[in-house]
């Protein structure tokens, strides 16, 4: 009798199962030797206070880190559950891609940008593949076999999908759409009950909160978005930089290829064209973040790797460029470890790498144990926070937006207290000409870049004092002189005394049109306010010359400090 053919080696378990171990160790290598991405330093902030919600993201990513952090309280705690999470989305790929020649599989996929950030790096995107991977798994048994147990997988990743970002609440609906006669099942109405009575704790937390992420994201920061040819071509750009442009014509040829043959075949078609063109309809009203399109990336590959795994002739073309790729990237993973582009002896503090606990490490000297103030940049406060191990805060004004640090609470805490007050620059630009300088600054060199600070004995700023703007219309004629009622909000359970060492405060009033100041205008001194509950004022402001959209802010401006975010934004229209 013959012997059955033995299997290439390309196509064994064991090679499958080694390159995973590989992927996986070399993972967190990458995680304990690789300083913290700005945004992983602000989503380990989140996780020092677990909550239902944060300001610009779900919870998912806080917990993870959390949970991370609690075992190795450094940037592998940070990464770990992430490098685990990469590991388990490679291998629900691998079987709902019925893939056979392992190592075809891994160089293709391992030539992909966002897969390989996606290996180490603590953002929500992450955990957001891994549950829609854990989805698309689910929803393909369960088109075969209408089990409990897939069911239920069901439920996790649709959970998890929105626990991570809203952008999975794309998945769910493209895939619906794709199968709309799938709500005749009775077990559909049972996944979407469990799946809604998951998702209470986090409503109940927006309740709470007033919506703050869907006024984030619809409202804050849109503020900026307007039409520019650039973002429609940023989009597509972006798009290639995060496939990889030696494999996005594989990528994107091969899974179009055949048309859909089942009803899961269809489901990706209609998640790719979905996502894609939602990203490219976007890219007309304002910049469109690359990754925002995560979710697109499975469904490609699982349409598209089966058809490359059949095609013989063009593997050595994907070999060859994907290890080309491979190459490249382990390069760039070197140097997250070490800048080796850098002068050995001139170190410089370049990009969001390397050089950051040294910074704050030079920072904390001076500082000590004084809380340090960074101004419009929660990155570096939370860069600070992690690395100096110190309490840290960002005040942020006119010209950017609110986050975590404003929600967290941190501020009415540091009233009075001294505080160390850094900024990259000697003052803080408001429009025009118009800077508010650091009093009696001092400036220290750190790494290639000087620092400005300035030692304040009693701190105070009122961004965390909510300021409600009660206009009744939103069209003005041009420089209209209008009436504003206002109502300024007690937060606290305390009476607020406006004060202020470093001179007056005032209320003022700002138009803002394209991310810029149009014109502003103090109108209110209010130094020797007390606040118990409320406190109800007209200011008199003149609207912008020129006809257009704007947005108007009621702010309050203290001492030497810019106007802060103390309203929300209200759109009004000059014609």
């Amino acid at each position: 009798m013959n012997k059955p053919a033995s299997k290439p080696f390309t196509h064994s378990r064991q090679l499958y199962y080694g390159l995973l171990a590989l992927w996986f160790v070399v993972n967190l290598f990458q995680s304990y030797f690789t300083e913290l991405l700005h945004d992983e330093a602000y989503y380990w902030f989140y996780s020092t206070d677990l909550a239902w919600g944060y300001y610009d993201h779900p919870p998912m990513i806080a917990l993870l880190i959390r949970l991370g952090y609690s075992l190795f309280p450094d940037e592998l705690g940070v990464r770990l559950w992430i490098a685990v999470m990469s590991v388990g989305t490679l291998m629900m790929i691998v079987e709902m891609a019925r893939v056979k020649n392992y190592f075809l599989f891994f160089v293709f996929v391992f030539s992909i940008v966002i897969f390989q950030a996606g290996g180490f790096i603590a953002v929500p995107d992450t955990p957001l593949i891994f549950f829609a991977t854990l989805f698309f798994y689910a929803y393909q048994k369960y088109l075969k076999e209408n089990k409990p147990v897939n069911a239920f997988l069901l439920v996790i990743g649709i959970t998890g999908m929105l626990y991570s970002k809203y952008f999975g609440g794309l998945v769910i609906v493209f895939t619906l759409i794709s199968n709309v006669k799938i709500v005749k099942r009775r077990s559909f109405w049972y996944i979407v009950i469990f799946s809604m009575l998951l998702m209470v704790p986090h409503l109940i937390w927006q309740i709470h909160h007033d919506f703050i992420n869907f006024y984030f994201y619809l409202v804050e920061r849109g503020r900026n978005s307007y039409f520019d040819v650039m973002n429609i071509i940023n989009y597509p750009a972006g798009q290639l930089v995060i496939m990889n442009p030696l494999m996005a014509f594989f990528l994107l040829y091969y899974a179009f290829k055949n048309k859909p043959a089942s009803q899961f075949h269809r489901a990706l078609v209609y998640n790719i064209i979905g996502v894609f063109g939602l990203g490219f309809l976007l890219s007309f009203f304002g910049p469109v973040e690359a990754n925002w399109t995560v979710t697109a990336y499975v469904p490609l590959i699982l349409l598209a790797y089966p058809v490359i795994e059949n095609k013989l002739k063009i593997h050595k073309a994907v070999y060859i460029l994907g290890g080309i790729s491979i190459g490249l990237i382990l390069a760039l993973r070197v140097f997250l470890v070490s800048d080796f582009l850098q002068v050995k002896d001139e170190p410089k503090l370049t990009n969001e790498f390397h050089g950051w606990k040294t910074w704050a490490l030079e920072i904390k000297k001076i500082a000590g144990d004084r809380p340090v103030v960074f101004a419009n940049s929660y990155q570096k406060a939370s860069k600070y926070l992690f690395y100096a191990k110190r309490e840290s805060f960002t005040f942020n004004y006119l010209l950017y937006r609110k986050n975590q640090f404003d929600l967290a609470g941190i501020e009415p805490k540091l009233a009075d207290k001294e505080v160390l007050f850094v900024y990259p620059e000697r003052g803080m630009w408001l429009y025009d000409s118009v800077y508010y300088y650091l009093p009696d600054v001092d400036s220290t060199f750190i790494l290639g870049k000087w620092w400005y600070y300035t030692d304040v004995k009693h701190y105070r700023s009122y961004n965390y004092i909510p300021v409600k703007i009660k206009l009744d219309k939103h069209v003005f004629r041009p420089s209209e002189l209008i009436r504003i009622p206002v109502e300024i909000i007690n937060p606290l359970d305390s009476t607020i005394t406006i004060k202020q060492d470093g001179g007056d405060t005032w209320l003022a009033v700002a138009f803002t049109q394209k991310g810029k100041v149009i014109l502003y205008k103090e109108v209110e001194d209010i130094s020797l306010l007390w606040l118990n509950k409320k406190y109800d004022t007209f200011l008199l402001a003149e609207t912008p010359a020129e006809p257009g959209d704007y947005h108007l802010r009621v702010c309050i401006r203290s001492g030497w400090l810019p106007p802060g975010l103390n309203s929300k934004v209200f759109k009004v229209k000059i014609e």
